[in-house]
């Protein structure tokens, strides 16, 4: 791991409930020096990208804030998605989001969420699940061999514990299924009161972007609703999908 991934690593620490460090703790994450820490933490702080608490430790920076912002006003990703989401709310009974791909982490990035009623531990933000629940089953079924084989071979135990497959021709079986339905489905994987169905959002090149979920209270979902929504949700989806 070089510098840069080190420095890049820091911002994994703050999660959860941990909302500073310290640069104990980061060479201690990191396997590194206290002198060298402190340096990544130096030149992150300088750049605005963390900041100096009152207690000897570091949060994130104001620059994290203008970011956000940027995202928010230019990501066209998001900008469709939210257009899409509050057109479809008439026509669906739930509440929608859409869960952006990067790199290994799933982060849902966008919510039309009418019934607020219905608890999700999952906001704008926080990373969620890749091998459980609608939203990360949809990626799953659209990423390539390769990267399903890496994930095989590191997560064999948690694939096989979320009902994927116990191997890799069991689990690569399982995700053409999805592909091929079109959708995904989830029934207490994630929050245990919901169950989720999602479908892909998919780049010019056919690239998996994300996917729409629609997340509807578990014991209000009958099994011959199933198919029924995800029609809609697969077109919500296409819709938002680069074409």
């Amino acid at each position: 791991m070089d510098s840069l991934q080190r420095m890049i690593a820091i911002f994994d620490m703050f999660d959860g409930d941990c909302t500073t460090v310290t640069v104990e703790e980061v060479a201690t994450t990191l396997d590194c020096s206290v002198p060298t820490a402190y340096r990544y933490l130096k030149t992150l702080s300088a750049a605005g990208l963390i900041a100096p608490d009152m207690r000897k430790g570091f949060t994130l920076g104001a620059r994290i804030i203008q970011l956000d912002r940027q995202i928010r006003l230019n990501d066209p990703l998001l900008h469709r998605a939210g257009d899409v989401m509050n057109g479809m709310l008439d026509d669906v009974q739930g509440n929608l989001m859409v869960c952006g791909y990067y790199g290994k982490n799933v982060v849902c990035i966008a919510q039309a969420w009418p019934d607020r009623t219905v608890l999700t531990s999952y906001d704008r933000g926080r990373p969620m699940p890749l091998l459980r629940g609608a939203a990360g089953k949809a990626i799953l079924a659209h990423l390539p061999d390769h990267r399903l084989r890496s994930l095989m071979l590191s997560n064999a135990a948690e694939i096989a514990a979320a009902g994927l497959g116990n191997d890799w021709a069991g689990f690569r079986k399982t995700l053409r299924s999805i592909r091929k339905q079109g959708y995904s489905f989830s029934r207490g994987e994630v929050d245990s009161r919901n169950a989720g169905i999602a479908a892909p959002i998919l780049s010019e090149d056919k690239r998996i972007l994300g996917s729409l979920v629609i997340v509807v209270p578990s014991a209000e979902l009958a099994d011959d609703q199933i198919p029924v929504i995800a029609e809609k949700i697969i077109a919500g989806a296409q819709a938002i999908s680069v074409s």
